[in-house]
């Protein structure tokens, strides 16, 4: 059900956090600072062309295309107010929501990762501190400030097909 959702909950999500933003923009310019800001969503593979339609995922990959697709504008809406807006795409990772579909297939998780390593050139999965690096890199002071308006794989090489 939730996933029927994704794409009006992302945009009311950026919706709120632009507000709030701007008036932190807003406020740092009365006090003569600079402001910085990011938002950062978080994609999957199977929702553009790089990889093929997959049967059963059409609500949750009509959301995240929406999100893909809004957050070039919410880049460019957002940029004069110091915000930079870009989307993850994570490729296949350790976590929870693997797990699920591990069990639901049958399978452990490292199974399931398993299936995948032939696609995947680096030959391992993801753990969500590789993508925390990036949201952090992408939000911080490291260089990723100045980017906007990216979806940005972080899939190990798994969108070149392996």
């Amino acid at each position: 059900f939730y996933q029927k959702l994704y794409g009006e909950a992302f945009v009311d999500i950026c919706e709120r956090s632009l507000k709030r933003m701007k008036d932190a923009h807003s406020r740092c310019q009365e006090a003569g600072e600079k402001y910085r800001g990011s938002i950062v969503g978080i994609s999957s593979p199977g929702v553009n062309s790089a990889f093929k339609m997959v049967p059963g995922y059409d609500m949750p990959g009509s959301g995240k295309c929406l999100m893909e697709f809004s957050i070039r504008h919410y880049a460019h809406s957002a940029a004069k107010y110091g915000i930079n807006c870009n989307v993850i795409i994570p490729g296949v990772t350790r976590s929870d929501a693997w797990e699920t579909i591990a069990e639901k297939r049958g399978l452990t998780q490292d199974q399931l990762h398993g299936n995948f390593m032939g696609m995947i050139p680096m030959k391992e999965v993801a753990d969500g501190e590789d993508i925390g690096d990036m949201v952090a890199f992408l939000s911080g002071s490291a260089g990723g400030r100045f980017m906007t308006g990216l979806c940005l794989r972080v899939d190990g090489g798994l969108h070149l097909g392996g």
